[in-house]
């Protein structure tokens, strides 16, 4: 049963009005109704209603012009629909798809088509089970104050210290520097690499790719998804969207930056921001909000991107030891020859070519003797005054105390 069901069965006020000046007050049904005319009528009707009604103008210029431009028809289970042009290998991350018109919604029952699959993030996840300490914030303005780091120093700093997990929510990504950093992390030290993106910079963040000279090797470890806003439905089957304005980068699960920043490098050269670097319990917040985030997401296709063959790793060539005898073989596990695993070993062969080298270096014959060089211990700097004067030997003057020992006020006046 739902809370407002037994809110009305305990004689609770569900739906007690709220005036506008009050903290509380969020929803309110001529607002509603006033943007369902805008979304089907157009500016002039919405100028009109508002007017008729009494209803204080509660949008701005842009937001008008947003919700006008951005306003679609409404298609029932037309979300699950994917069209893929024609996929190159490895040019696709798992789940990623491209709208595209697939025929009318049959009524009939096709799981593999009328359901999607949710997100998963199949690359791992750190578990946040434990504590994860005591909460530290540092701040990071644009430009920097005097002594402190420059924002994108911080974030490229971040990316590079990271060992499990990094995950991205951004409105905007464009800037090549942190993507190629992001990329190093996820093929040279396979680090899981998550980024949600809005889904109006899409194409935004496709023509970024392109210049980042990636290869089929990068997408093993990265997966891009989008998403947008809250989505408001009008009745009569019209639809708008909200974007994603929320802007974090999370480090392996224990470290969250978040801010005005955006990934791109006007925000990073122009435009004056704030971000904030966050350690501690806080970033369980970042944490579970990037996991509901992922589950409400969209793939992104990559099969537009120009990208290359993965190259081949480079062989490193290392020299075979040479083989050792069956006698020597069997010395190596035995205990009692424990030097030759050390190394200091030495083959009779070895020895018998060193005795002939030095013997045909020496033709008369003569034993060269190798003598261990002695480390010359130094005496201490002394000063030309004591030069001269006998050594003063203080054990001779050490008090000898008879039995039994003297009185503890004694030994403390000697001490």
């Amino acid at each position: 049963m739902a809370l407002s069901q037994v809110q009305c069965l305990d004689n609770h006020h569900v739906n007690s009005r709220v005036s506008e000046g009050k903290p509380e007050f969020f929803y309110c049904e001529d607002q509603r109704l006033a943007l369902e005319v805008l979304v089907a009528d157009g500016r002039d009707a919405f100028a009109d209603h508002v007017r008729e009604k009494g209803v204080r103008d509660f949008l701005s210029e842009p937001e008008l012009e947003r919700i006008a431009r951005t306003a679609e028809a409404y298609r029932p289970g037309g979300e699950h629909h994917h069209k893929l042009e024609n996929p190159g290998p490895g040019n696709l991350t798992p789940g990623s798809g491209e709208f595209g018109g697939d025929g009318e919604v049959s009524l009939q029952y096709w799981p593999d088509r009328s359901e999607g699959s949710v997100g998963e993030l199949d690359l791992g996840w750190p578990d946040s089970i434990s504590y994860r300490g005591v909460t530290r914030v540092t701040v990071h303005t644009q430009p920097p104050s005097e002594g402190h780091t420059h924002i994108k120093e911080v974030v490229r700093k971040s990316i590079a210290s990271a060992q499990r997990v990094i995950a991205v929510v951004m409105d905007v990504f464009t800037d090549v520097d942190i993507f190629r950093d992001l990329l190093d992390a996820s093929y040279k030290r396979k680090v899981p690499v998550y980024i949600i993106i809005d889904v109006a910079s899409v194409p935004c963040f496709l023509s970024m790719c392109g210049r980042a000279d990636m290869h089929s090797g990068h997408l093993k470890n990265l997966r891009v998804r989008s998403c947008g806003g809250v989505e408001f439905f009008t009745r009569t089957a019209q639809k708008v969207r909200g974007s994603l304005s929320q802007k974090f980068l999370l480090i392996d699960g224990d470290r969250a930056i978040s801010g005005s920043y955006s990934f791109t490098w006007s925000s990073s050269r122009l435009d004056r921001n704030l971000i904030t670097v966050i350690t501690g319990q806080a970033v369980e917040t970042f944490d579970l909000e990037f996991c509901n985030l992922y589950l409400v997401s969209r793939g992104v296709s990559l099969n537009k991107v120009p990208m290359v063959d993965e190259p081949t790793p480079e062989l490193v060539l290392y020299s075979a030891p040479a083989p050792v005898s069956a006698a020597v073989a069997r010395k190596l596990v035995n205990p009692k020859y424990a030097l030759v695993a050390t190394g200091n070993y030495t083959s009779p062969t070895s020895s018998d070519q060193n005795s002939s080298n030095r013997n045909s270096q020496n033709p008369n014959g003569l034993k060269v003797m190798k003598k261990r060089l002695r480390h010359v211990v130094e005496e201490q700097p002394l000063h030309p005054g004591l030069a001269h004067l006998e050594k003063v030997y203080l054990i001779p003057y050490l008090p000898t105390w008879p039995e039994p020992d003297p009185p503890s006020d004694v030994i403390g006046f000697i001490n």
